[in-house]
């Protein structure tokens, strides 16, 4: 199941081209709770949040996702805030335990190895931001146990839409 989790807002008309039904859009828009870090989706509730809000199953949703696709204004070599509190409650997407991979400490995943991660940023940034949010990704992948991640920089959202996400 392909997921695509973005944070341009409503203004922007953002359908992505290559959707089908097997498809999950999410928009990072702040409406929900942030993760309360109570690891009751560790210890309690296998995966799923205790937050009842349109994020409670994230970490089941994002854990079963390939392609994961994350749309994200790139700030400070970063993502945008909404998109990190969609992470944050994707924890649950892994175990309590910790491994060895890519040469540092993760934790575990719950659901089986995914092939690829990409993340497009847009926006405003310098080279040093853009090599920032690169190794930010990298850690990301290896956390969320992406074998493959493809980082895009776009500075405009009709660049975006050109290619075609």
């Amino acid at each position: 199941m392909k997921v695509i989790i973005h944070d341009l807002g409503d203004a922007v008309t953002y359908t992505p081209e290559k959707t089908s039904e097997d498809s999950v859009v999410l928009y990072a828009n702040n409406q929900y709770v942030s993760c309360q870090g109570c690891f009751k989706c560790w210890l309690k509730n296998a995966g799923f949040c205790i937050m009842k809000d349109s994020l409670q199953h994230i970490g089941a949703l994002v854990g079963q996702s390939d392609p994961l696709i994350i749309v994200s204004r790139c700030c400070y070599g970063g993502y945008s805030s909404p998109i990190k509190a969609v992470l944050d409650r994707a924890i649950g997407g892994s175990l309590p335990f910790f491994t060895w991979r890519g040469g540092q400490t993760h934790h575990i995943s719950r659901y089986p190895r995914r092939k690829l991660m990409c993340v497009c940023f847009y926006g405003e940034y310098t080279k040093f931001e853009q090599e920032i949010a690169k190794e930010v990704v990298e850690r990301n992948r290896l956390n969320l146990d992406y074998e493959k991640v493809e980082v895009v920089f776009f500075e405009t959202i009709e660049q975006l839409k050109e290619a075609g996400l």
